[in-house]
């Protein structure tokens, strides 16, 4: 029997999500990058809730450098589409790059807030 030697993985540094806001021709742009998980979830909550209160009308959550995304971080972005609709606003989401992040709208059922068509997307490796 062989053992191969322990290779730690990331740290928390690592893969802690960072969050940043951009407002552009009357959209806010909120960036993810790092894992959204019930550690990070809460700081898209607040981009996203200070977003909302800000008065735009469009609304777009790009998750091109998100690598993970769990039900805290899906939650957190239903959540905000629900309060956006419900004022008349909308909230898209953009760049879902991770096959763990598209497999997880395609499993729950939420590819509806998705800006891109699901037709064009990559299938599964």
């Amino acid at each position: 029997m062989s053992r191969r030697p322990y290779e730690p993985g990331p740290t928390p540094e690592e893969v802690a999500a960072a969050v940043t806001t951009n407002r552009c021709d009357g959209r806010i742009t909120v960036s993810v990058t790092g894992e959204i998980d019930i550690a990070t979830a809460p700081l898209l909550a607040e981009a996203l809730e200070e977003a909302l209160s800000d008065g735009v009308t469009r609304i777009e959550a790009d998750l091109s450098g998100v690598s993970f995304c769990d039900c805290s971080g899906l939650n957190v972005l239903l959540g905000a589409a629900r309060h956006a609709r419900a004022h008349g606003r909308t909230l898209r989401v953009a760049g879902v790059r991770s096959p763990q992040v598209r497999r997880l709208f395609e499993l729950t059922g939420t590819p509806m807030i998705t800006t891109e068509d699901p037709a064009s997307a990559p299938g599964p490796p």
